[in-house]
Parts: structure tokens; C-alpha cells; sequence
């Protein structure tokens, strides 16, 4: 389809503004500005991230057209599907090297439990094994779920991991709560869970590290 009078004047401003320049040589608010066009000015005092992971009402609420808004949700949910692979290190030295393994979950619209498998090396005995799913997924399994594919799997330890649809890591009451009973069958198992890793898209917070399980 030939570009319309009104395609036209805009095509050429910004051809005339990023003259050679490739996608990659841009700074984020120039590739927002390319993505949506004079829409852009709109949500200039917004930081980037936020656009990216905003709600639909959330944009509209900022002032953006119902056209701007459907092409900056596309390309966000294109980024989350295709992140770059992250090689699995050999050992688990911290939470961030499990981090590969838990893609799967971060984005994820339900709540949802699993485990890393450990070896006496602390290598990861394959990949993420998913236990449970829905809105109190880790608040109504039972140890006895949570453990069996370390069982069948013979690992020397486990770090347990589950994602905050919400998108916000920060872990609750009940995830304090749920680690602890979890740590404890584990002790009795003589299957240490080293940690309890909450991740959402654009983070992650370690029990362990936090300081919230010795």
C-alpha cells in the first residue's frame, strides 16, 4: 500500500532526523519516539521502563491514542519473548546464575511454584521443575509435592522459585511463612533448600540474600 499524504510529511521528519543512524546507535526514548511517533511527546516525563510494562488503562490514562498504545504493548511483549539466551553457568554460586532458569516463569499471568534441582556440586539437575500453579499455588502445596522431583532426581539440594504476576518481587507474609515449613521438611529430607528466589519481569529478590532465611 503507498504511503498516504499524511504518512508522508511524518516519514520524512523523522528520516531527516536519524539520517543514517541504525536502531541499536539510538537511546531508548529515540526508539519510543520511532516506535510511535509524535504520540511520544505524551508520555515524555515517563521513564521508559515504565512504558514497557505499564497496563493498557494505564496508558490511556497518560494520554496516549488507542493506535500508540496497541504498538508499544506489541513490542514489549515481543522483547519479553525473545530476551536474549543466557547460558546456564555450571554451579550455582548465587541467585543471579539460576536466574536463565527461571525465564519461563517471570512474564507468566498465574502464579507459579517449582524448584532447581541441585547436585552435591551445586550444578542444576536439568531445568526448572514446575509444582504447582494459581493465585496460592505455594500456600496450598504440601511438602511432600515440592520435594518429589528432588527425590527422583537424587539432588543433594534445592533453591525453590516462584513468580509475582503482579510484577512486583517483594515477598509476603505467606512466602516467609512457606519457606521456613519448607526448609525444615527439607532438614528432615537431608535435602537443604539453600533459597527461595521470588521473580517477577524486571527483577528478582533472594530470601537468602535479603537476609530473610539463615
Amino acid at each position: 500500500m503507498p504511503p498516504t499524504a499524511a504518512s508522508e510529511p511524518l516519514a520524512a521528519s523523522r528520516a531527516s532526523r536519524l539520517g543514517d543512524a541504525t536502531l541499536a546507535d539510538l537511546d531508548d526514548r529515540s526508539l519510543i519516539q520511532d516506535l510511535i511517533g509524535p504520540a511520544a511527546r505524551a508520555v515524555a516525563g515517563i521513564d521508559v521502563a515504565s512504558l514497557l510494562e505499564a497496563r493498557p488503562e494505564e496508558l490511556q490514562a497518560w494520554g496516549l491514542p488507542r493506535p500508540a498504545r496497541r504498538r508499544l504493548q506489541a513490542a514489549a511483549e515481543l522483547a519479553r519473548r525473545f530476551q536474549p539466551a543466557t547460558p546456564v553457568p555450571p554451579s550455582f554460586r548465587s541467585p543471579r546464575d539460576l536466574l536463565p532458569l527461571l525465564a519461563q516463569i517471570r512474564s507468566a499471568r498465574r502464579e507459579i511454584l517449582g524448584l532447581v534441582a541441585l547436585d552435591a556440586r551445586l550444578g542444576a539437575l536439568g531445568g526448572f521443575r514446575r509444582v504447582a500453579e494459581g493465585a496460592v499455588a505455594h500456600v496450598s502445596v504440601e511438602a511432600r509435592e515440592v520435594f518429589r522431583p528432588a527425590l527422583e532426581l537424587g539432588a543433594a539440594a534445592i533453591v525453590i522459585a516462584h513468580n509475582h504476576p503482579s510484577g512486583v518481587p517483594e515477598p509476603s507474609v505467606e512466602d516467609l511463612r512457606f519457606t521456613r515449613t519448607m526448609r525444615q521438611a527439607g532438614a528432615l529430607l537431608g535435602i537443604p533448600v539453600l533459597d527461595h528466589v521470588v521473580v517477577a519481569r524486571r527483577g528478582y529478590v533472594s530470601l537468602c540474600e535479603a537476609g530473610l532465611i539463615t
